[in-house]
């Protein structure tokens, strides 16, 4: 009652109302959490009124048929009519009179099995356009002493009274139908229950539903006798079917009108259509399924066996079946355009992700590499000045030290003065650490160029295509620049690396990209070597030191390079290692981890080296990274 005033009251009344309605919710929703046989569908049906009054048109529809759904297979038929009646109130609200009118007859129906005679007397005073279509009381000579059930179980009527309300099955059946209809919002199994019904009530041989799709009429659904359902939803082009009256389906399709045969055989001969001739039906029915002034389906329905199968009385239930059939593959394709939308925005959410990790990995990249490649150059320049004068310096030095050497043979009793300076500076020492200092500053600079072109390594540019590569310069490079987190320092010793390199040959790869990928694993290695250590003192660590075992084999048909990547720190629980690639997964604390650098690694592995790349671990036996990726990559 509330939400039925909502509109006809002030703002601030209305948010009360909604206030309230949330609080009672609350606790109908906890009743349908223990009892939802009892409970859910009234639930469903105050969320349908509190989406219709927010205009949220979506929710409230499938609230409304979640609805009446739960209340006919729970069997409370007076809500399952209420549930009817609303639906069609709101889709009159919304100007979808068809789609009303539907609701409106299950309403109808249903408080007439339930006894509600004023109800039914209230539907038709207030509503008698709507319900025109079915002259339920001329038809079946109803009165208000009349009542009906349908038992699910026998599915025979009971009639009380004088058992005039009904007199044909069709009648029963096609409110089954109807139902069966309104409940489902897939068009797979739509169709089915759809063909269902036509072949077991209908007194058809064959059934055949024909939808357009894009821009053509295609056959959507056919069933037969004995085989109810042969094809669904595989869109066999009208033109290329053997089912189907062709020329008769274009009639329909250009006039909207129905066509109906009692004796085929003798009355269709102005159609001229190969298939009747052939097939000889004995009747058929072609009928237009039209919604809102548009033609969205055609019915084709035949019998082989008798002449004048479909009745007036038939052709009437069928023609209401039809149109809510109108309604329900209307909001069935609505549905699956829904889902499909929904599909469509997941791959772009999905592509939207790799977009970012490829933007997210290049910019990382190009920052890195500029900034690696600009230390090199700066590094490299003074370098080669150096290491270019030391050269010399070597050579000068040499030859002083020789020509002091040829004076003091020739001159072995110097003055007193150039004695007490000898001493002074300790020359004999100096003679001899001299050239000693000059070795050590050529290893100094031997060693600068070596971390250089290291740098220069790490740091080079993929080109658009894969080149020939040495996997090995790029871990080792990789190495150095990681060497400071690898030192000793207060809180653990160094940390080594062991290397167990194969005999491998040139790789066709992107080494840049490759070298991110080691710098990720490496990086993560050391961090969960850091983690292993909390809690444990220098001398404990110094034990059990902390290691990484870089290991490069061919795989067993040599056309593979397999990398591994070892620590033994904490290691992972299983529920880490099922994630561990997810994006934007992270195990890290906040601020130390995007959650990015795996996903990278892998998109990098996977999908641009087409390799292989997987986690070997467990708690407290550290973790193991192996990468696989062809020598030479075909796929490329």
């Amino acid at each position: 009652m509330r939400l039925d005033a909502y509109s006809d009251v002030a703002l601030l009344e209305q948010n009360q109302i909604l206030v309230k309605v949330h609080s009672n919710q609350e606790k109908m929703q906890h009743w349908a959490n223990h009892a939802p046989m009892n409970f859910l569908h009234k639930y469903y049906l105050v969320e349908a009124e509190r989406n219709r009054v927010l205009d949220e048109k979506m929710a409230a529809m499938d609230y409304y048929d979640k609805a009446i759904s739960l209340a006919k297979q729970n069997e409370y038929i007076q809500e399952e009519a209420l549930s009817n009646e609303l639906a069609a109130k709101f889709y009159l609200q919304w100007g979808k009179e068809t789609i009303a009118q539907a609701y409106l007859i299950n309403a109808y129906y249903s408080y007439a099995r339930w006894g509600a005679a004023a109800k039914v007397d209230d539907l038709e005073k207030r509503y008698p356009k709507l319900l025109a279509p079915i002259q339920l009381r001329e038809k079946f000579n109803f009165n208000s002493k009349e009542t009906i059930s349908i038992k699910k179980s026998t599915d025979q009527i009971i009639t009380i009274s004088n058992g005039n309300i009904l007199e044909s099955l069709d009648f029963v059946s096609f409110v089954k139908a109807s139902q069966a209809i309104t409940s489902e919002i897939k068009i797979d199994k739509l169709l089915m229950n759809l063909m269902g019904f036509l072949i077991e009530n209908a007194g058809a041989s064959k059934a055949v539903l024909i939808m357009p799709k894009s821009g053509k009429w295609v056959i959507e659904a056919i069933g037969s006798v004995g085989n109810i359902v042969t094809t669904v939803l595989q869109s066999i082009p009208v033109e290329e079917s053997q089912e189907i009256p062709v020329n008769l389906i274009n009639y329909v399709c250009r006039t909207q009108e129905s066509v109906i045969f009692n004796d085929a055989a003798r009355e269709i001969h102005n159609f001229n259509d190969p298939y009747i001739l052939q097939q000889k039906p004995k009747s058929l029915w072609c009928n237009p399924i039209i919604s809102q002034g548009k033609l969205i389906a055609i019915l084709y329905l035949e019998n082989n066996l008798a002449v004048g199968a479909f009745t007036d009385h038939r052709i009437e239930v069928l023609n209401l079946l039809c149109s809510q059939a109108a309604i329900s593959l209307e909001n069935a394709c609505l549905y699956q355009q829904a889902q499909n939308y929904a599909q469509q925005l997941e791959c772009f959410l999905e592509d939207l992700k790799q977009a970012q990790l490829q933007l997210i990995q290049k910019e990382k990249m190009s920052a890195l590499g500029n900034l690696v490649a600009g230390v090199a150059h700066e590094i490299n320049n003074p370098l080669s000045f150096i290491n270019g004068n030391l050269q010399h310096t070597s050579q000068y030095i040499q030859d002083l030290l020789n020509h002091l050497k040829l004076y003091q043979q020739n001159y072995p009793n110097p003055v007193p003065e150039i004695v007490r300076d000898a001493e002074k500076i300790d020359l004999e020492f100096l003679i001899e650490d001299l050239p000693q200092i000059i070795d050590s500053m050529n290893l100094g600079t031997a060693r600068i160029r070596d971390i250089s072109i290291s740098l220069r390594t790490f740091s080079r540019a993929d080109t658009d295509h894969k080149v020939a590569c040495n996997i090995h310069d790029g871990l080792d490079s990789t190495i150095v620049i990681l060497k400071h987190r690898l030192k000793a320092n207060q809180q653990h010793p160094t940390i080594e690396v062991i290397k167990d390199y194969g005999e491998l040959p040139q790789v066709q790869c992107f080494l840049g990209q490759l070298n991110q990928v080691f710098m990720n694993l490496l990086a993560n290695a050391i961090d969960a070597l850091e983690q292993s250590n909390t809690g444990r003192s220098f001398h404990e660590i110094k034990t059990n030191p902390n290691r990484i075992t870089i290991a490069t084999r061919m795989n067993d048909d040599q056309k593979q390079v397999v990398i591994s990547i070892k620590d033994n720190g904490v290691g992972m629980t299983e529920e880490v290692k099922a994630r561990i690639f997810d994006h934007l997964f992270t195990t890290k604390g906040v601020g130390k981890g995007t959650g990015l650098g795996l996903a990278i690694v892998r998109q990098i592995v996977v999908e641009k080296h087409h390799g292989t790349i997987e986690v070997i671990s467990a708690q407290g036996q550290g973790t193991s990274f192996v990468i696989s990726i062809p020598i030479n990559d075909t796929m490329s």
